[in-house]
């Protein structure tokens, strides 16, 4: 990551429920949100059972505006995530690799193929981006 300042929050994740990742593009981290709340800021995650999801009215703000919001996230279980300050890290996925571009059809797509990508039965997201399966 960047270096840039991520904040640490203290993490109460209910490993019960969902939790949404977005990648903050600012600091150079990733937010992981539950409850509409940011639970912690991370370098890497990892997500089990995942969805991922586009708000187009958001999409459509940035596209408009020219400006970067929060729009798109990786909705899943969460298994595991590392703080920008620890040196500790996540064993990696053998997979594919996922992205997202607001100018483009507006859905997560496999950079390979370019193929629409909606799910996924676990994703790594690091330094380098986001690797599915």
């Amino acid at each position: 990551m960047r270096g840039v300042f991520c904040p640490r929050v203290t993490p109460v994740i209910n490993q019960d429920k969902p939790v949404r990742v977005f990648k903050n593009l600012t600091h150079g981290c990733y937010g992981i949100l539950q409850d509409g709340k940011l639970k912690a800021s991370a370098r890497q995650v990892q997500l089990t059972d995942v969805e991922f999801h586009v708000r187009e009215s958001g999409r459509q703000r940035a596209l408009k505006e020219q400006r970067r919001n929060v729009h798109a996230f990786a909705v899943g279980t969460l298994v595991d995530w590392v703080h920008p300050t620890e040196t500790r890290q996540l064993t990696g996925v053998e997979g594919r690799v996922v992205s997202y571009n607001p100018g483009g059809s507006g859905l997560f797509f496999d950079k390979l193929t370019n193929d629409p990508v909606t799910t996924a039965d676990i994703v790594h997201l690091d330094e380098d981006g986001a690797v599915y399966a």
